[in-house]
């Protein structure tokens, strides 16, 4: 990795990391008149909290969020706001939640609070993604940024073992793909090893336990910061192409894809990767071969292995890589269509 010369660029965020951190939320509204907190139901005891603090009047509860934010979903939202007249938006969840006040804030240009439940990174980007008839559509821009990001352990310990696995895998996802980005710089490229390093050392407590420990928990949750921070930093390739293109065309459950097709791209990629990044990753996941190293924990962790098992159908492999395909973008390795049928056959299959 070359320190002479490069490019970096830092986002604005104010993290807040912590055993108990969600208590500042009410500090950090209290110039807001009112908050539009989007959560699903199962976080509804946060946002009760919220609510004896300062009080069911400035604030508004959207309890609806569907993953891959449907643009139906967003006008809803939209309607809703400007019903009860918020003008902050805090969204107490997972990716889904997240997306969803990103999306709201790229027309309504209002700040935006952000609590991760999961390990999705979302919350450090300023990307935004909205799925209508089958296409997801992303982009950047400044507007969905965040201003500030609670990450409280207290959020995530209490994730199902499953969720919390396909999660982790989400994160170190993204981890892998800012290390061989085009445009990594030294700053995202060795936070991305230490987030894998940190991920992988979760993973392989969280393999001894059957359920998420203290310990687990806050290295996943570390891991999965610089896991947004670098996403949010430099771009994505192949792995992400192909989890928005199943997710987002297919239907796929995100986190579920994220985690089953990590080993086969990571193989796919590992013969175009420079000799030196071969050797970092080889010391950050502890392992001669990275993509098994992935592939063997997934299995350990009870996670899935093959999209079949996930529910994608084989006859959709050649429609997904025409669509992974239809626009360019940059990636280690020459994006050849019969090497990504393959690639996604071998996912298909579960076979490395």
């Amino acid at each position: 990795m070359n320190i002479q010369s490069f490019e970096y660029k830092s986002f604005p965020i104010q993290v807040h990391f912590g055993q108990g951190t969600f208590s500042k939320l009410p500090e950090l509204l209290k110039e807001s008149r009112k908050a539009f907190i989007i959560a699903s139901p199962r976080l509804q005891n946060r946002v009760k909290e919220l609510s004896t603090t300062l009080s069911s009047e400035r604030i508004f509860h959207f309890k609806e969020v569907v993953q891959h934010v449907p643009s139906h979903l967003v006008e809803k939202a939209l309607m809703e706001q400007k019903k009860h007249q918020a003008d902050i938006l805090v969204a107490i969840g997972g990716g889904s939640a997240v997306g969803l006040a990103k999306a709201m804030a790229l027309q309504l240009k209002q700040p935006i609070i952000a609590i991760p439940s999961t390990f999705s990174g979302s919350e450090m980007t300023n990307i935004w993604g909205i799925s209508k008839d089958g296409l997801k559509t992303t982009g950047r821009d400044s507007s969905v940024l965040p201003q500030d990001v609670i990450y409280d352990p207290e959020l995530t310990e209490n994730m199902p073992k499953d969720l919390a696995v396909k999660s982790a895998f989400n994160a170190l996802a993204h981890l892998m793909e800012a290390a061989y980005a085009p445009d990594t710089n030294p700053i995202t490229y060795n936070n991305s090893l230490l987030g894998i390093n940190k991920i992988i050392e979760g993973l392989d407590l969280l393999k001894t336990s059957e359920k998420l420990t203290p310990q687990a928990n806050e290295l996943l949750l570390f891991g999965a910061f610089l896991a947004g921070k670098g996403l949010g930093e430099v771009s994505m390739s192949l792995h992400h192409k192909t989890a928005h293109t199943l997710g987002g065309s297919f239907g796929m459950d995100h986190a579920s894809v994220h985690t089953v097709i990590q080993p086969y791209v990571f193989a796919y990629q590992w013969n175009s990767l420079e000799k030196s990044l071969q050797n970092d990753f080889q010391k950050a996941y502890d392992h001669e071969f990275p993509p098994l190293k992935v592939q063997s924990l997934i299995q350990e962790l009870g996670g899935p292995v093959a999209l079949k098992a996930i529910g994608f159908s084989e006859e959709n492999i050649k429609p997904a890589v025409k669509i992974m395909l239809a626009k360019p973008y940059a990636n280690p390795k020459p994006l050849e269509e019969e090497g990504l049928i393959q690639m996604l056959k071998q996912a298909y299959s579960g076979t490395l």
